[in-house]
């Protein structure tokens, strides 16, 4: 029966050359010694010395040979997986050792290095998946800082309201979104601040009307999400924009100054969620946006105080100078009209003397309603003194002014003071100068302008005030 030597364990293999090598030479000694048959007849002893240093170098060799030939066999499954472990080091863990098949001692082996290799893959999935994340919320952190340093340079409102829904469609993948201002106090009462994409809002709908009251996140000040497909309306805004409920709303409001309201009304595409995440990440740009806008409220408020006058909400004499010279310069720059209005409340100390402080006070404030209602925007109100006023209607020729100024008096005349002002034998009533910048009569800068103007008063009071009088240059002697 044969036996073959790759099925003797590598150690037996060892064992067996290593005796093998330690017997031979002893024995052929032995027998040399004795005067065995190694010494044919008629050899000397140093033939036998020769015979026999002979027969160990041969015995020794082929011993080398046999232990050499097995350690290689041991060697190369070794180097295998040390090889393999220097690319495991240089981080290439997907290359697996090949070990030699039929050698049992370096099963062992191979199995610890495929469980180092299956450790490595998960520690590194582990790893990648970690940076990524990092990664993601580096950027985030970065994206938020641009966002923070953006709306900080702004010097208006409406920019930051830009800078807000631009980040929050690049970051949240948005599918549209609307924000909204709602302050009940004024006309209209909502108005959009933003939305994207442009389309977004319904053709012919409009939110101006929209009541504050029927929005719960506004009515409680608090955010909200919309599921999809919600019924029969998710929330007031959907009835006027464009995207259908099955897109995922959430909605984010938050005050400003205590009267303005604002609605951010965020929407995802269908089959999007709304995270916790995500939701958080809407907040951290929402609320940087509130306390820039806060900032700017609190800004604007400061100035117009500082230009306004606190009774009637008007400007005051001090703005005055500086808003009028801006008109006077634009209409010498474009050529347009510009008229000057100056009142006066008739007989005003004696109604303040007679009826008091506070009656001379509601008188100041309904005439400052009546200015409200019936000047434009871009026309500018002063209270110059105390029951003066001064009014700069550019782009105005005089006789349009006198129809503004006509409309003005019948205001003030309708105004019921018998609630506030008891036993008032007369209604009040104003006097007028107007006068319109012109060339020809010499009324050119702000300083002449009102000169004129007062001028143009003083014939109105002289007249038997009630009534209003255009300036008339001095005729030459």
């Amino acid at each position: 029966m044969s036996v073959r030597l790759s099925s003797i364990p590598l150690r037996m293999q060892v064992v067996a050359v290593a005796g093998v090598a330690s017997v031979l030479p002893l024995a052929a000694t032995l027998y040399a010694v004795r005067g065995g048959s190694l010494q044919p007849n008629g050899s000397s002893p140093a033939d036998l010395q020769l015979r026999l240093a002979l027969l160990l170098i041969a015995s020794g060799a082929f011993s080398f040979l046999f232990v050499l030939s097995a350690v290689r066999r041991w060697i190369r499954p070794v180097s295998a997986i040390a090889n393999s472990l220097t690319q495991v080091v240089e981080r290439k863990i997907d290359v697996v050792a090949s070990l030699p098949a039929g050698l049992p001692e370096t099963v062992p082996l191979q199995h610890a290095y495929e469980r180092l290799l299956t450790h490595l893959r998960a520690e590194e999935a582990l790893h990648r998946s970690a940076t990524a994340t990092l990664e993601a919320r580096t950027s985030t952190v970065d994206r938020l800082l641009e966002f923070s340093q953006t709306i900080q340079g702004a010097g208006k409102m409406d920019q930051v309201y830009d800078g807000l829904a631009h980040f929050l469609r690049t970051e949240l993948s948005l599918a549209g979104l609307v924000v909204l201002s709602h302050e009940s106090d004024t006309t209209p009462s909502t108005s959009v601040r933003a939305a994207w994409p442009e389309d977004v809002l319904k053709s012919g709908c409009s939110l101006a009307d929209m009541d504050g009251s029927s929005c719960p996140c506004l009515r409680q000040n608090q955010p909200r999400c919309f599921r999809p497909q919600g019924s029969p309306v998710r929330c007031s805004v959907d009835a006027s924009i464009r995207l259908d409920s099955a897109h995922p709303a959430y909605c984010i409001p938050f005050n400003i100054g205590g009267k303005k309201n604002i609605l951010v009304h965020l929407l995802l595409a269908p089959g999007e969620a709304w995270t916790d995440d995500r939701k958080q990440l809407a907040h951290t740009y929402v609320n940087t946006a509130h306390c820039t806008l806060v900032s700017l409220h609190l800004l604007a408020e400061a100035e117009k105080q500082s230009m306004t006058d606190a009774l009637t909400g008007l400007y005051n004499r001090r703005s005055m100078e500086s808003l009028m010279q801006r008109e006077v310069a634009l209409t010498e720059r474009h050529g347009h009209a510009l008229t000057i209005v100056m009142i006066d409340m008739d007989k005003f100390k004696t109604i303040n003397d007679e009826y008091g402080h506070a009656a001379g006070d509601h008188m100041l404030k309904s005439f400052a309603d009546c200015v409200r209602m019936t000047l434009r925007k871009t026309d500018l109100a002063f209270r110059y003194g105390g029951d003066e006023f001064v009014i700069a209607l550019p782009q105005t020729p005089i006789t349009q002014a006198q129809a503004v100024v006509q409309k003005l008096r019948q205001a003030f005349a309708s105004v019921d003071f018998s609630s506030a002002i008891a036993r008032l034998e007369h209604q009040p009533t104003l006097s007028i100068g107007v006068v319109e910048r012109s060339k020809a009569m010499n009324v050119l800068t702000l300083d002449h302008l009102l000169a004129a103007a007062d001028q143009a008063l003083y014939d109105a009071k002289a007249s038997n005030r009630d009534c209003i009088k255009l300036y008339q240059p001095p005729q030459a002697a």
